[in-house]
């Protein structure tokens, strides 16, 4: 089957669902050939809106389609899991939105099933394909950075207050991806706490510590109860720092040539220290941390439309049956860290191991 033979079919042209269509019609590799929604006129009106799609009344009837190689799924978040099982026992692959399921053992059944079926599963973390976020990586990866020692990101707006979703579970799994991409890691412990500041059942704002075992530490910033809209990431290195501003059409990545380092002591400085100090075989204690301060670099950045780059290479994966960057097992790793921190939270927010088990694998 060659790439151009992609025939996709999309359940749900709602809110990201008529996004995904957009991106669909537009991108190489692929057809939009069906749409499916549970409101008759609007399915109807993105059908007429993309020429060559039909309209299948039914997620059932789609999946069952002898016609689609792929479907890609924008349903409930508590529907995930279902349909995605249902379009790979089907013989489908699968495009499912974030996040892949609400349950770790939801995510693990759903990969090994993919495997079985020799089907691709990937998960819509969209913002893995902005060019800004990659070329951060790269930077991190070649040392540009130097050392890290610390990330946060922050996803704060004013609504849309969500009534299936808390803030974690909505915003988190943008963030906790992001992260994950970035350092090339797990972390092995969360603290998190969450707030229902509405006086509703779902929690409005939530705030996670992440522990790596390389020392570096993670904070996230989720809520939908803010005054401004912001998604930004803080990447502090000890030679230089970086921010990467998704809201920032202009310079969505800013250089700081900024960071600490160690200055040795002079003669007498290093005398008195040490009477202080027992020094380590280390040699820190011949040393003393000075402050750092240059320029800011915007990098320029060419990047195409994440969503358009998520689709095609999820046209060419499910075309080479290569695995995807945001594959099944990424999307376990990502919902497992949201259980431990909602596991965190309920205990107030001491740090809970993160339990990583087939996922890793």
């Amino acid at each position: 089957m060659s790439k151009q033979d992609i025939r996709i079919g999309l359940a749900g042209v709602g809110y990201w669902g008529s996004k995904l269509a957009r991106n669909i019609y537009d991108a190489r590799g692929c057809t939009l050939a069906a749409i499916s929604d549970a409101e008759a006129p609007r399915m109807e009106a993105a059908v007429e809106r993309y020429a060559g799609s039909r309209g299948i009344d039914s997620l059932e009837q789609m999946i069952s389609d002898p016609e689609l190689d792929a479907v890609v799924l924008a349903t409930p978040a508590s529907m995930h899991a279902e349909h995605a099982r249902a379009a790979l026992e089907a013989g489908k692959h699968v495009l499912v939105e974030k996040p892949l399921a609400l349950t770790s053992r939801d995510c693990d059944e759903l990969c090994e099933l993919a495997a079985s079926q020799e089907r691709v599963l990937m998960v819509g973390h969209t913002f893995i394909y902005s060019e800004p976020v990659r070329m951060l990586r790269w930077m991190i990866e070649n040392g540009e950075l130097g050392d890290l020692l610390y990330v946060y990101g922050q996803r704060l707006n004013l609504g849309v207050i969500r009534e299936d979703l808390n803030a974690l579970w909505n915003f988190g799994p943008h963030d906790i991806s992001i992260l994950l991409y970035l350092l090339d890691d797990v972390p092995t412990r969360v603290s998190a706490r969450q707030f229902s500041l509405l006086n509703r059942k779902l929690e409005d704002v939530a705030f996670l510590v992440l522990e790596f075992s390389n020392g570096v530490v993670g904070h996230i910033h989720d809520s939908w109860l803010d005054p401004r809209k912001v998604r930004e990431f803080t990447v502090v290195g000890q030679s230089k720092m970086a921010v990467y501003d998704d809201t920032d059409v202009e310079s969505p990545l800013r250089v700081y040539d900024k960071g600490v380092v160690p200055m040795p002591f002079g003669e007498d400085e290093t005398r008195r220290f040490s009477s202080l100090v027992q020094s380590e075989s280390d040699g820190y204690g011949e040393f003393k941390l000075e402050v750092r301060a240059g320029d800011m670099l915007a990098p320029r950045v060419n990047g195409r439309e994440p969503l358009r780059v998520e689709i095609e290479h999820f046209a060419d994966c499910a075309a080479s049956g290569t695995t995807p960057l945001t594959d099944g097992v990424h999307g376990g790793k990502v919902v497992r860290i949201l259980e431990a921190a909602d596991r965190s939270a309920r205990e107030g927010g001491v740090a809970v191991d993160i339990e990583l088990s087939r996922q890793v694998a």
